[in-house]
């Protein structure tokens, strides 16, 4: 459980006494991972700019069935590194890819590293990677309802395997506008009891905005879905250039209000701690 400290964390701006809600960005990839640019250093020079009070970089980890994990090392060493004279409070994280043949691969490679917290994603069914542009088209080939019923069973089974503090992006699958032409709802409650069931915090990630699908991932059903079973949740941009820091987080508190949630989540050496908003 927080403490009053941690829960009444927050800011007030220079000139007056007016609250300001603490602002983190827990999900951010540096050009460690194959499709990021900039370095920790730029990263941190933005946020600071942007006024935001803590960021976690989350590097893809295991994001093919192939990946390899030899530049993790070296890239936490530099971490530690930058860590020392960061301006603000930086977090070490990982967003993996959840393949449910590689549990334990997954479990010894989290074991090696001093992570503050993982994010845990689904990218892939089977091989074929559904947030992918160059594959988009096979998506006019696929029954979406079962394509959303593969996808959602995935996320189960992720949140069922504890491997994770947080859940990335809960409902990409949506990203380029594709939706069943019937009520999904019975599907997000079963996800959400899930979610809920397996303590795992949920991320609001602002970068769906900017896909075709033009909505925050979780949607707002799903997010007031999460929200009645108490689901935790953090807040990340996604950003692959650090001038994408931040993105759109005015959105991203509106729909936060809107549902009712008053705390956003924290991690460090992969203890959760709730910090009033």
């Amino acid at each position: 459980m927080a403490t009053a400290a941690q829960q009444t964390r927050g800011r007030t701006t220079d000139s007056q006494d007016e609250e300001l809600p603490l602002i983190i960005d827990y999900h951010l990839h540096t050009k460690a991972s194959r499709d990021g640019t900039g370095d920790f250093v730029d990263f941190i020079k933005e946020a600071m700019k942007k006024r935001i009070d803590e960021i976690g970089f989350s590097e893809h980890l295991l994001d093919s069935p192939a990946r390899p994990t030899d530049f993790m090392d070296g890239y936490v060493q530099r971490f530690l590194e930058v860590k020392k004279d960061s301006g603000i409070p930086i977090r070490l994280g990982a967003e993996v890819d959840y393949f449910p043949d590689q549990t334990e691969t997954i479990r010894e490679l989290l074991r090696k590293y001093p992570f503050d917290y993982v994010i845990g994603s689904i990218h892939f069914l089977d091989n074929w990677p559904v947030d992918s542009f160059k594959q988009m088209e096979l998506c006019f080939k696929r029954d979406i309802l079962q394509v959303y019923k593969d996808y959602f069973g995935t996320v189960r089974m992720l949140c069922k395997s504890r491997l994770f503090d947080t859940l990335g992006h809960a409902d990409v699958v949506k990203i380029f506008g594709f939706k069943p032409n019937c009520d999904i709802t019975a599907m997000l409650e079963e996800n959400a009891d899930a979610i809920a069931e397996n303590d795992i915090c949920v991320e609001i990630n602002t970068a769906g905005l900017e896909r075709r699908c033009a909505e925050i991932y979780p949607s707002k059903q799903f997010l007031e879905l999460l929200k009645k079973r108490d689901v935790p949740i953090t807040l990340g941009s996604d950003a692959h250039r650090p001038q994408d820091v931040g993105r759109s987080f005015d959105k991203a508190f509106e729909l936060i209000e809107a549902v009712g949630f008053t705390h956003l989540c924290t991690f460090e050496e992969r203890k959760r701690r709730s910090i009033s908003i």
